[in-house]
């Protein structure tokens, strides 16, 4: 599985770019979140893939943020939702309103976003409620991220957690312990040593 692109940016479009990578041209597919944030032509740029196969396709999708990978990750395994539909979803809401629609049951916000109707909209709801309001919205909230730094700091830190044994409850639980208790801005090899105190 490829996780990230690394090279120049030859061309962008609001759905997708293409990225040289020593000489070889990667086609992504993109959300307008993810045009946003890119550069001019010609300059240098880092995105998150993820690699659909299925037997008669073969494609990258790219991301800015860690965010926008991960919403896509969880929306295509929802009935009904395939790379395109999550790819308009990222196109026309936020990732954090995204959520708080979710979180809040909000039909409107959610019916308001193209190719997603009313029946789509409850599914949403009912499969991915528990997942977000349960796991990360909360956890982001509750720590009260200031910079998108900050947040892949974190996570990285659970994942490193996760890594060594830990469950990803036990993991976010004790980071979050450490993180609070820092009166300063911790590196992320004291983030992890700090969290393994609370984890044991």
């Amino acid at each position: 599985m490829i996780a990230y692109l690394e090279g120049r940016l030859v061309e962008k479009s609001p759905t997708q770019l293409v990225l040289d990578i020593n000489g070889v041209g990667y086609e992504i597919k993109i959300p307008l979140s993810t045009y946003d944030k890119l550069g001019e032509d010609g300059s240098k740029a880092k995105i998150l893939t993820y690699q659909y196969v299925r037997e008669d396709t073969l494609q990258l999708f790219g991301f800015a943020t860690p965010e926008e990978k991960n919403l896509f990750e969880l929306l295509i395994t929802i009935t009904g939702i395939g790379p395109k539909t999550a790819l308009g979803i990222l196109s026309s809401i936020s990732v954090n309103d995204f959520q708080r629609s979710i979180v809040s049951e909000d039909l409107d916000s959610l019916t308001n976003i193209s190719g997603i109707g009313k029946k789509t909209a409850q599914r949403l709801i009912v499969e991915l409620k528990e997942k977000i309001s349960g796991e990360e919205f909360r956890f982001k909230k509750d720590i009260g991220f200031k910079e998108r730094s900050e947040l892949i700091l974190v996570e990285e830190a659970i994942k490193a957690l996760v890594s060594l044994g830990f469950h990803k409850a036990h993991a976010r639980e004790a980071v979050k312990k450490a993180k609070g208790e820092a009166e300063k801005k911790l590196k992320l090899e004291e983030l992890i040593k700090k969290a393994l105190r609370y984890a044991q």
